[in-house]
């Protein structure tokens, strides 16, 4: 009699502790769905923001820099690709895959993109208002300030959570 009370002891903590076995990976799953959601959330909030800045540096280029709406278009393009892969960077080195130590080059990047962009624009826009006989020197030109602002793709924002 006694082995039976002791098997029928140990079943029931077997039973109770699979029990809350599955609870807590239940209550584990759950926060898990949680939290994907209020990441899919911010990266949907990022995008909508992203683009809201992309038009409205488009469109203070053209009002208060007096670009053409093409040439405003481009350097807003790359300048909105130079943040995406800033915050691409900088998200990674939160999340601790790299060091916080080259966060400062990061922005140093960011910041030089903005320069080479903003000059490349400016460049194209003088060599626009320029006669058409430099218009050949105009594309090389326009094409070599273009080479030097080229930045990688974006990043695929579904990576950076993985």
């Amino acid at each position: 009699m006694n082995s039976t009370w002791i098997i029928l002891i140990l079943a029931n903590t077997l039973a109770v502790s699979l029990i809350a076995l599955a609870v807590l990976l239940l209550a584990r799953g759950r926060e898990k769905k949680r939290r994907q959601a209020e990441i899919e959330e911010l990266l949907a909030e990022i995008k909508d923001r992203q683009e809201r800045r992309g038009d409205r540096l488009q469109l203070a280029l053209i009002e208060k820099y007096r670009f053409g709406e093409e040439a405003a278009h481009s350097v807003a393009d790359v300048l909105m690709l130079a943040e995406k892969q800033f915050l691409y960077q900088f998200v990674e080195q939160l999340l601790g895959r790299q060091p916080l130590a080259g966060c400062y080059r990061n922005l140093c990047d960011l910041l030089d993109s903005y320069l080479n962009g903003a000059l490349a624009a400016a460049h194209s826009s003088a060599n626009a208002a320029a006669p058409s006989a430099a218009e050949p020197a105009a594309g090389n030109a326009a094409a070599a300030a273009g080479a030097e602002t080229e930045l990688p793709p974006p990043p695929d924002w579904g990576d950076v959570f993985d």
